[in-house]
Order: structure tokens, then C-alpha cells, then sequence
């Protein structure tokens, strides 16, 4: 794309041309068949390669074909516009986090999320040791799974401005 290159965030900062420009981008991607593979969302390198976009992917793919149709990308922009409020951000993320959608993160779903973003990294011993940690500091009511006000008090501000960001 020949336009200067910039950094929008997810959160409610898209404008109309940014959604038009995603959207042809979509069109060059799906080839004319209307539905674009996750492979080719993770290739996009306005994505950075972020880790959570199979399962972003998933919460959009409607139909569950593996697709997304530009009727479900569109709704995925639209849903990604209305991210300007902190709270939703948090929502939205937990969503992420919770696999299994029974609205808790459970110690497995965690351990998950933390080999999705560090891959091989680190031993599997190592992990659990962080996602013990995690559950003692975070995990106040001794459930062994977090619920929505756990979870922000986990992830920081920080995190969220990460992670609801792109390139353009």
C-alpha cells in the first residue's frame, strides 16, 4: 500500500477509509471466492504476527468453516470499532483467554494462552510454575480459575494497548 504506514488501534479508532482499505484488502486476499483462510489473515503483516489471531479468528468465524466471509470480517471491523471503552477491551480480551466460553479462565486455558505466546521458549515445568503463581496472586476467591475482575487486575493497561493494535 502506498500510504504512510501508521499504527491504529482496534479500539474505536478506525475510520471509514481505514475500514475500506481493510475491506479491498480483504477482496485481494479472498480471490474473488468471498472467504479468506485464517493462513492468509496470519500472513498479513498489518497483524504482526500476533499470536491471538487464531483464536480472534475464531470468535468471527461464524459459519465454523475456517473461513471468514466478508460479511463476517465486516461485523469483526464494526464489533473491533466499538472497542473504545477500556471495560470492553477487558471483555474482549477475556474472551480470548476463555477457550471453553464457561466465562472463567481456568488454569489450563492460562497455561494455554502463555505456550501460544511463548511457543518452546520456556519448559513446560517453568510455565506451570508462572500459572501457579499467577493463580495465587490473581485467583482471590480460591477457585483455581479467574473470573472477569481477576483477569483485569492481571493484565495491565499496557497489555490491552498491545494487543488491540495494528499496523495500517
Amino acid at each position: 500500500m502506498g500510504n504512510q504506514q501508521g499504527k491504529a488501534s482496534l479500539g474505536g479508532r478506525l475510520t471509514k477509509k481505514d475500514i475500506e482499505r481493510l475491506q479491498r484488502r480483504f477482496n485481494r486476499l479472498a480471490n474473488n471466492s468471498g472467504k479468506v483462510s485464517i493462513s492468509a489473515f496470519e500472513s498479513m503483516v498489518e497483524l504482526g504476527g500476533n499470536p491471538f489471531i487464531p483464536r480472534i479468528f475464531k470468535l468471527f468465524d461464524e459459519s465454523g468453516d475456517g473461513m471468514l466471509s466478508l460479511e463476517e470480517f465486516t461485523r469483526a471491523l464494526e464489533y473491533f470499532g466499538q472497542l473504545d471503552v477500556e471495560e470492553e477491551q477487558y471483555k474482549f480480551a477475556f474472551r480470548i483467554y476463555d477457550e471453553d466460553k464457561d466465562g472463567l479462565i481456568s488454569s489450563e486455558e492460562l497455561f494455554n494462552v502463555l505456550q501460544t505466546l511463548l511457543g518452546n521458549t520456556y519448559p513446560d515445568a517453568q510455565l506451570e510454575q508462572v500459572v501457579h503463581n499467577t493463580m495465587s496472586e490473581f485467583d482471590r476467591d480460591g477457585d483455581n480459575k479467574l473470573d472477569l475482575e481477576e483477569f483485569k487486575a492481571l493484565l495491565s493497561r499496557q497489555d490491552l494497548a498491545n494487543k488491540f493494535s495494528m499496523s495500517m
